[in-house]
């Protein structure tokens, strides 16, 4: 589990940084991560609510943090 917490922390930290960006490229910044573990990780995040996952084209896939809006998993609730 800690290297589940590892991955999102380091994912919302890139995008605090960088801003929204393509999946394929969160994928290459975080290259001490398989695209599978990148994947579920922002797979997790944007079910919660942390992330908003997009297609805007018609090929590809762009992340971003939401506007604070997280889901407590216990509670389902949003704050």
């Amino acid at each position: 589990m800690m290297r589940a917490q590892n991955i999102e922390q380091a994912i919302i930290h890139d995008l605090t940084a960088h801003g929204t960006c393509q999946v394929e490229d969160m994928v290459e910044r975080l290259a001490g991560f398989t695209w599978n573990q990148v994947f579920s990780a922002i797979d997790r995040l944007s079910r919660d609510g942390t992330l908003a996952l997009q297609r805007p084209a018609r090929f590809g896939y762009e992340i971003s943090i939401t506007s604070g809006r997280k889901r407590t998993p216990e509670a389902g609730v949003y704050r």
